[in-house]
């Protein structure tokens, strides 16, 4: 269970359970860049580049563990019943 107090540890408690590597890192970067941010002379947040780079990473969040998941979900929904329920049982579903 995600503790709420620490950043570090809540991505760390989602890789113990499967997070994909390419989402870990972007949430990573995002947070160490972020945490930075708030220590004057870390990172520079004004540059446009740095920005654009953090507006990325959130959009790769989003894409792989929002965006792509629906969208497979809605094909795999139009799949007729009875190759599903044989995908099902092949899975042990």
């Amino acid at each position: 269970m995600a503790n709420r107090q620490n950043i570090n540890t809540d991505v760390g408690s989602l890789v113990k359970k499967g997070l994909p590597t390419i989402v870990q890192q972007s949430l990573d970067i995002v947070r160490v860049t972020g945490n930075d941010a708030v220590h004057p002379g870390q990172i520079d947040t004004d540059n446009p580049e740095t920005v654009g780079q953090l507006f990325d990473l959130v959009n790769i969040i989003i894409e792989y563990m929002i965006a792509l998941p629906k969208r497979v979900s809605g094909i795999y929904s139009s799949l007729p019943a009875d190759k599903v329920k044989g995908i099902n049982d092949r899975d042990g579903k």
